[in-house]
């Protein structure tokens, strides 16, 4: 490695033109995969049913039910009783054909969705590994597919949302990025439109991805005005220019989307973005992004930092490396000042492969220096690691909400009318499998209207105005699992400034299924209940009240 300031972490074995390794791209690809196959096949021996793995998360029906249900004419609406905007939209977009193609059918549709995921997966981490193999060598290539295959982010991908849609787009962002110096050249070229095209896929497969965009684009700005030939007048006007040319197809994917919300919500952010977020009063809530997400981010600005002081800050993988993470700072800050709730794994997708990437720029002058003998044996010991954690996450595929929430799904299927309208928090699994309205009473999937109704004192009003007979409740308080109450106070907290929480009156002589109970994450006992809303002039004593959450 040269120590100049335009010195570069590597080239390309394939050429300028490309900046890919495609064969070893082909085979990591083929290699993902093949995991994958592997994790599938011990998923369904362990767990007894062919789409046990990947195992999709409750967010993910969201999307089946909602792809479903436009596909079938009903628009996008979770229940058919209340529009939403509620999900990320390319990922959405994405499944409406395969609804329609496999006609919806409920294991047919589920089987398919979860064959993208994994080709997206493995297509995205090809491309992540094929590049690093052209531009910085063997082993960092093979340590980021190590990255990807670790279960905690393994499964962030082939969860059934949009993460793995997000992984492919990225890495195709980095290389064009990469490959083309877009963001170091201060002259506009058609060119630079590519880059445009692909942050702008990236913020529609997901949305907090503009923090990202926000990175590019400040980059673009700073280094043109400082940067640029000529007075400050004609910098400022080639950096307009400049950043028109990259980011104009971004405005054209992104703003149609957005005027979309607008017109049709009365919001720009969709409603799952709404409730969740305190803006603009700071929230302050550091524990939502996890230890190992905040280590991704310092790995890979410490990575672009280190390069910069050896003088390697003019290298475009460098460069981009360190302006994405620029951009995973921005998203890090924005979560803990004012997001309030429900802030999972796949939120932070984008860490994991611009991670993997410092940390590949770090391991490369480490393995430089070992001997081949030293790095075969740290790779093996690696692969063992990995298989013993893929073991051990199979293992753990034990009776949970999901699992519960499907056998539920699959008896309201059988035994209520098909015309029943049920509610439900945490409704994704339970809507798939009943086929049947299940109104989302978390309001991540649900209206303006529903959260409003919620947080003024209306949601009885509400739920029973939209013709909803059944309820539905998972993990459950220890006297409702016992049997123990005559009546139960559902609550359900209103996520918008300004109001109170909503509740619902459920009686113990209205239950019609109780499910076999399960262990949640935190290994606490859970159960999923379902009753018949009683009749409006009935007068419960409460004498059950369940927390907020």
């Amino acid at each position: 490695m040269q120590g100049t300031a335009d010195s570069s972490l590597g080239h390309s074995r394939a050429g300028p033109g490309f900046g890919i390794d495609r064969g070893f791209a082909l085979a990591s690809a083929v290699a993902l995969a093949a995991v994958c196959g592997l994790m599938w096949l011990a998923g369904w021996h362990s767990r007894g049913w062919i789409s046990a793995w990947p195992r999709f998360q409750d967010d993910a029906y969201y999307y089946l039910v909602i792809a479903r249900n436009v596909a079938a004419g009903h628009g996008f609406t979770m229940d058919q009783l209340s529009p939403t905007n509620g999900f990320q939209p390319l990922w959405l977009w994405l499944l409406v054909p395969v609804a329609r193609f496999t006609n919806g059918d409920t294991a047919l549709f589920l089987g398919v969705a979860q064959g993208i995921c994994v080709a997206l997966f493995a297509a995205g981490g090809g491309l992540l590994c094929g590049f690093l193999r052209a531009r910085l060598g063997l082993v960092p290539a093979l340590l980021c597919g190590f990255v990807l295959l670790f279960p905690r982010f393994l499964n962030i991908y082939v969860s059934g949302v949009e993460a793995a849609l997000v992984l492919l787009i990225l890495a195709a962002l980095v290389i064009e990025a990469v490959r083309s110096d877009a963001l170091s050249r201060t002259e506009p070229r058609a060119a630079d439109a590519r880059v445009g095209v692909l942050a702008g896929l990236l913020m529609l497969a997901r949305l907090d991805s503009v923090f990202l965009g926000v990175a590019l684009a400040g980059y673009v700005a700073l280094h043109g005005i400082a940067r640029g030939e000529g007075g400050f007048a004609a910098r400022l006007w080639r950096t307009l220019c400049k950043e028109l040319a990259l980011f104009w197809p971004t405005l054209a994917l992104v703003v149609p989307y957005l005027a979309w919300n607008l017109l049709s919500f009365g919001h720009f952010v969709p409603i799952s973005g709404t409730v969740k977020s305190s803006f603009p009063e700071a929230s302050f809530n550091p524990g939502l992004v996890g230890v190992e997400y905040a280590v991704l981010l310092l790995v890979a600005l410490g990575a672009a930092a280190r390069e910069i002081w050896r003088g390697n800050g003019r290298d475009p993988l460098v460069i981009v490396v360190g302006v994405l993470s620029i951009g995973l700072l921005l998203h890090a800050l924005h979560t803990t000042l004012y997001m309030r709730w429900a802030v999972f794994a796949w939120h932070f997708a984008v860490f994991v492969p611009i991670g993997a990437l410092g940390l590949a720029i770090l391991a490369r002058e480490r393995a430089a220096r070992l001997s081949r003998a030293g790095v075969a044996g740290a790779l093996c010991l690696l692969a063992a690691f990995l298989a013993v954690a893929e073991s051990v996450s199979i293992s753990r595929m034990s009776r949970e909400f999901t699992v519960s929430g499907r056998e539920a799904g699959i008896w309201a299927a059988k035994e209520l009318p098909a015309d029943a309208v049920l509610g439900m928090k945490d409704s994704g699994i339970f809507s798939y499998f009943s086929r049947r309205r299940v109104m989302n009473l978390d309001g991540v999937a649900n209206s303006f209207e529903f959260a409003t109704a919620v947080c003024s004192g209306e949601l009885e009003n509400f739920v029973r105005s939209h013709g909803v007979e059944y309820v539905v409740q998972h993990n459950v308080p220890h006297r409702v699992r016992n049997g123990a109450y005559e009546t139960f106070v559902q609550v359900y907290p209103c996520h918008l400034r300004g109001g109170r929480d909503g509740e619902l009156v459920l009686r113990r002589d209205h239950e019609v299924y109780r499910g076999s109970p399960y262990a949640n994450y935190l290994g606490d006992l859970g159960q999923l209940v379902i009753w018949r809303l009683a009749p409006r002039d009935s007068e419960p004593v409460h004498d059950l009240r369940d927390s907020p959450g």
